[in-house]
């Protein structure tokens, strides 16, 4: 028996590489889809604000790989977009350029008024509302379980299985007592798609954070990013001046309907937590701490905590087809 702590990407990841490879496995989590941070993001494909670059760079590549074998499947929600990554001084190269397989110079004409250059590439868009619950079916078709239940310390979990995946994003502050974790308060504002392909991106603008990103029925844009702040509560004041900043990036963003408004808690981190701890006979693996790149990271670092667990890995049922 292996458990899983936490149902968000990150957990439900994880859970469906262990199951699939043939163990048995259960996830235990305060809350499921849709009642995780992982369904309130934007989704879309990008090392937002995450740290150390030079790991993320090899986890962002294998979820952007994991991602485009998904598209054959329908019912997962992603599909590509062509990205334009937006900057207001000239820069020569994208960090992240190593991660995607190609990339370009955007031209003058394919930049808003204000901006001095930017980077186009085609990006995988995960609707959250498709994509976790084809998850959660992954996961049962390959016998796991999911139990609802709130955790006071991971020796609970000890007790069920002498391996345990931490994936408990913002809850692992308390359950792995992990000062480092923070919350990031993140606004979002979904409105009506006024016919945007485009995901735009505007990273660095002085009044804040500016996104868009088309869902087909609508467009999510975003956001806000406040460190230290647990407010759940949408502040009108927020949804105007994101609104406001994507309008500069598409001006028909300023009229397109409201539908929603929605803020979620990222689990900030100086850097996302991938290792191994022993605790007694037992094997804690830790995998959460992704700021706003839950989804963008989520194959990578999956992927490389399973390999951090092998060595504890029981002998499985039986393989299983991925």
């Amino acid at each position: 028996m292996i458990v899983v702590v936490g149902c968000g990407v990150a957990g439900l990841t994880c859970a469906v590489l262990l199951a699939e490879a043939g163990h048995e496995v259960e996830i235990w989590s305060t809350s499921r889809p849709p009642r995780t941070t992982s369904n309130v993001a934007a989704a879309f494909w990008y090392p937002y604000h995450v740290y150390p670059r030079e790991r993320v760079i090899g986890w962002a590549r294998t979820s952007y790989r994991r991602f485009r074998e998904l598209l054959s499947h329908p019912d997962t929600g992603i599909r590509m977009h062509p990205v334009r990554d937006l900057y207001h001084e000239p820069v020569t190269r994208p960090w992240w350029e190593g991660a995607v397989p190609q990339h370009r110079r955007l031209r003058p004409d394919e930049l808003p008024p204000g901006f001095a250059g930017g980077f186009g590439f085609e990006a995988p868009v995960v609707d959250t509302r498709h994509y976790l619950p084809y998850l959660l079916a992954r996961f049962a078709a390959a016998g796991g379980g999911l139990i609802e239940r709130t955790l006071l310390s991971l020796d609970e979990a000890l007790e069920r299985s002498p391996l345990v995946f931490c994936c408990a994003g913002l809850g692992a502050r308390t359950l792995a007592s992990d000062p480092e974790l923070f919350p990031v308060r993140g606004q979002l504002v979904h409105v009506d798609d006024p016919g945007i392909d485009t995901v735009l991106l505007d990273e660095h603008g002085k009044d804040g954070l500016a996104y868009v990103v088309p869902r087909g029925d609508h467009c999510v844009l975003g956001g806000t990013a406040e460190p230290h702040v647990d407010d759940c509560a949408p502040r009108p004041e927020d949804s105007d001046g994101i609104v406001e900043r994507c309008a500069r990036l598409d001006p028909r963003l300023a009229t397109a309907p409201r539908r929603a408004e929605i803020v979620g808690l990222r689990p900030g981190r100086a850097s996302v937590r991938v290792e191994a701890e022993p605790r007694g006979d037992g094997l804690i693996v830790y995998d959460y701490g992704h700021g706003g790149a839950g989804v963008t990271l989520s194959w990578g670092c999956a992927e490389e905590a399973v390999a951090l667990g092998r060595a504890h890995l029981p002998a499985p049922r039986r393989r299983r087809p991925a």
